[in-house]
């Protein structure tokens, strides 16, 4: 089970936001909320994350909670994530480098490019489409 600390910021009926506090450093000078000098800081920014989730033991405003989540959906999502593109990478080149009679490096370039888009292309549906599954399977264990 993977754990972050969270604190509830908003409950209606049997739903309720939380917001998760990083309590681990990104490594580069210890902060634990991001500072923005990687350069992952400076493309995304470091917005605290806010997710509905079901209340199922019952949490009020204010409350620090546990939430957690099964690592095999991690891993799942990791696989799907990065092993999507990658695959359909190699299968744009495989069908240029078919389909060309010159053979071509060029046009497996190409292909290969094609297939990594059109593979982050659809982990993007996919991700839009599964997205309130992660809600699903996060919980709430402890205050």
């Amino acid at each position: 089970m993977i754990e972050e600390q969270a604190v509830v910021i908003f409950k209606e009926d049997d739903q309720v936001s939380v917001e998760i506090m990083r309590t681990k450093p990104c490594g580069l000078c210890g902060k634990t909320q991001g500072c923005g000098n990687s350069i992952w800081g400076k493309i995304f920014s470091h917005k605290r994350n806010k997710l509905s989730i079901k209340n199922n033991i019952g949490v009020k405003v204010g409350d620090r909670v546990m939430l957690t989540i099964e690592e095999n959906y991690l891993l799942r999502s990791s696989l799907l994530l990065y092993g999507l593109p990658l695959l359909f990478l190699f299968i744009g080149m495989v069908f240029m480098d078919t389909i060309t009679q010159k053979n071509s490096d060029l046009w497996v370039l190409v292909g290969a490019i094609f297939g990594m888009l059109s593979g982050l292309i659809l982990v993007k549906f996919l991700a839009r489409k599964n997205h309130d599954r992660l809600f699903k399977e996060a919980m709430i264990t402890k205050i």
